[in-house]
């Protein structure tokens, strides 16, 4: 369990071995959500617990928000629904499936996110009460990241902007749901409260 309390703690991000990109330890959080934009739209308040109602639009605006408070170059050039990708920019963005997946699974033969052993590392509907929980409250996977099955789902990027991706399964999935390897594809501009995402920064 590790649970954070400062922002500093919430922005932690971790260096994914041989890869050209580092990885939020947590959920983006709500306290780390208000800090930049100044409100919160989660259903389940709680400042540890990571924000949701969520859409995809709203998080690649989040990320260049963040990379510029921070004097970062922006991942995203955004026009209306018209979003690019620069993907050598040093600046916060959402990872791809193969990134995603990747960080999920983290070199180990896992069915969940650590463990096959899905209480160990997720909340999901069987143990949630119905609700978020704060992150890092379960085990970590192998590279130290909390919450990568369950809780919420977390966006990636869309090569195809006509149909939103995310993975992780939630607090109200079903175990398979949680997989490591499971991608769940539904409208990029829906906001519901079991979506939120997870912060990824090129390194090269």
């Amino acid at each position: 369990m590790s649970e954070p309390t400062t922002l500093e703690e919430m922005k932690e991000m971790v260096e994914i071995p041989k890869k050209n990109y580092t990885v939020g330890k947590y959920l983006v959080t709500q306290a780390l959500w208000e800090s930049v934009k100044g409100n919160n739209p989660s259903r389940f308040k709680g400042s540890s617990r990571p924000v949701e109602k969520v859409n995809w639009f709203d998080c690649v605006e989040f990320c260049n928000k963040l990379s510029e408070k921070e004097g970062l170059e922006n991942a995203y050039t955004i026009n209306g629904e018209d979003v690019q990708c620069n993907f050598d920019s040093n600046g916060y963005r959402l990872p791809t499936e193969e990134e995603r997946e990747f960080a999920a699974k983290a070199n180990q033969d896992f069915e969940y996110a650590g463990s096959d052993n899905i209480d160990e590392v997720a909340w999901y509907r069987e143990n949630s009460n119905k609700k978020t929980h704060p992150v890092g409250q379960k085990k970590e996977n192998g590279f130290a990241l909390y919450d990568m099955s369950g809780n919420v789902w977390e966006w990636c990027w869309l090569e195809d902007i006509s149909y939103g991706v995310f993975s992780g399964g939630c607090w109200c999935s079903i175990e398979s749901d949680a997989s490591v390897s499971y991608f769940f594809k539904s409208d990029a501009s829906i906001r519901a409260y079991d979506l939120g995402f997870r912060l990824f920064r090129t390194t090269r």
